[in-house]
């Protein structure tokens, strides 16, 4: 679904940046190879792994959304308004 609405947004001339279409195209490829060699195209224990291991997994995905969420968090309490800014860079110029 979203190959065929980004795919839809590129030819209606929606997207500007240069970084979507490579993302494009390699969901194009990811797609394809998926249909047309789906047992070669992933590597040969990719689907043998152990309960643990998928837990070890599953645990390092969570945490690293709670670091994300907790650094937007810590971001939110510091972050400073344009005047703040403003004001900052001004005393800076004069005391300095």
């Amino acid at each position: 679904v979203g190959l065929g609405v980004g795919g839809t947004m590129a030819y209606q001339g929606m997207i500007q940046n240069p970084i979507f279409y490579l993302v494009l195209l390699g969901g194009g490829y990811e797609t394809f190879m998926r249909f047309y060699d789906p047992l070669g195209h992933a590597p040969p224990n990719y689907y043998g792994i152990t309960s643990g291991q998928r837990a070890a997994i599953t645990g390092g995905y969570f945490g690293l959304a709670g670091a994300l969420f907790a650094a937007m968090a810590w971001n939110k309490q510091n972050m400073k308004t344009p005047e703040q800014l403003q004001r900052q860079s001004i005393e800076k110029t004069f005391y300095d």
